[in-house]
C-alpha cells in the first residue's frame, strides 16, 4: 500500500476485534485506512458516515461521503480519501481479501453484471428506514465481531452475506438486467474472473494466467467474458492497469520510475510505450492535463 504524508489510518483504540486479522469493526471513528493518493484497498469496507464529510476517490470517480451516507469499497480497488472535515466520523468495518471471497463464494445468484454494478456503484444515499436499517444492522454485527461465539468467523460470514444480498436486490430493482437468458456457466464464471482480477491484475496482465486459474482456454475465456460484458479478458485486464498508471499519475510525489515499478514495468520506457499505445498520449501529457 502507498502512504504518503498526512496518510488516514487505523487507531488501535478504535479496533474490537481483529477476527483473525480477517475482520475488524471500528465505531464512531474520525479515521478510515485510506491514504490522501491512491493506493490499492487491501480490503473490503463498508461504511455509513455519521457526521461530516470526506472525499473519497476510487479510480475514476469520486464521491463527496456526507452524514446517512454508505461507502462500499471492494478489495482490490484503487482508492484516496482527502478533505475531511474536522466533524468527520463513520461507523466501518473491513474485510481481508481472503474472507471477501469467502462471503460471496457462498452466494451463487450473483451475476457477472452484478459485479459491474458493483465495481462502480460504492456510494449509496441511505433515506429514511434505510438509516436505521443499516445502523441495526452495524450493530449486530459489532456485537457478534466482540462475542465469544463458538463459530464466530461462520457467524460473520453469514452476516456479511446479508449485505450483499440487500445490495443485489438494490440492483435488480434498479438496473435492468442484461445477463437475463444468459447460460449461467458463463455468469459464473465471468463472474469469478473478475474477483481474480481484482486480486492480481497488478502482477498479472496474461489471460492465461486467468484461464488456469479457472481451468479453461485462455480463447474460452475471452468468448465468455465477451458474451457477458461486451468487453474481452484482455479488455478488462488492460482497463485496470490503465487506470491505476492514471491514478499514480495524479500523485505528484511520484516520478515515472517509482510508478513504472509499482506497476510492474521493466522500466520507463517500456511503461511509456504501454500507456500511449492504449491512450494516444504520454505520461507527461497526461500528467500536465489531469
Amino acid at each position: 500500500m502507498l502512504y504518503c504524508k498526512n496518510t488516514v489510518s487505523f487507531k488501535d483504540e478504535d479496533v474490537v476485534d481483529p477476527l483473525e486479522n480477517d475482520f475488524r469493526v471500528y465505531k464512531d471513528s474520525k479515521h478510515m485506512p485510506i491514504t490522501p493518493f491512491p493506493s490499492y484497498a487491501r480490503f473490503g469496507l463498508v461504511g455509513l458516515c455519521l457526521t461530516g464529510s470526506v472525499k473519497i476517490s476510487i479510480h475514476n470517480d469520486e464521491y463527496l461521503l456526507n452524514k446517512n451516507q454508505l461507502i462500499v469499497i471492494l478489495p482490490g480497488q484503487f482508492v484516496s480519501a482527502k478533505e475531511i472535515s474536522s466533524d468527520f466520523s463513520i461507523d466501518y468495518f473491513t474485510m481481508s481479501h481472503s474472507l471477501f471471497n469467502d462471503v460471496l463464494s457462498g452466494i451463487c445468484r450473483f451475476s457477472a453484471s452484478f459485479f459491474l454494478y458493483m465495481r462502480s456503484k460504492s456510494h449509496y444515499k441511505l433515506i429514511g428506514k434505510e438509516v436505521d436499517n443499516f445502523t441495526n444492522y452495524y450493530r449486530w454485527i459489532y456485537s457478534k465481531s466482540n462475542s465469544q461465539h463458538l463459530f464466530r468467523r461462520e457467524y460473520i460470514i453469514n452476516l456479511l452475506r446479508l449485505l450483499y444480498l440487500d445490495l443485489y436486490n438494490n440492483y435488480k430493482n434498479t438496473v435492468s438486467s442484461k445477463s437475463s437468458g444468459l447460460d449461467a456457466r458463463k455468469e459464473e464464471l465471468a463472474y469469478n474472473f473478475f474477483l481474480l482480477i481484482l486480486e492480481y491484475y497488478k502482477e498479472n496482465r496474461d489471460v492465461a494466467f486467468y484461464a488456469d486459474k479457472l481451468c479453461i482456454t485462455p480463447k474460452y475465456l475471452s468468448t465468455v467474458v465477451k458474451t457477458i460484458s461486451g468487453k474481452s479478458a484482455k479488455e478488462w485486464i488492460l482497463e485496470y492497469i490503465i487506470l491505476e498508471i492514471k491514478d499514480l499519475l495524479k500523485c505528484s510525489t511520484l516520478n515515472i520510475q517509482e510508478i513504472a515499478t509499482k506497476t510492474h514495468f521493466a522500466n520507463q520506457s517500456s511503461l511509456g510505450r504501454f500507456f500511449r499505445k492504449h491512450t494516444g498520449m504520454s505520461l507527461s501529457q497526461y500528467r500536465m492535463n489531469k
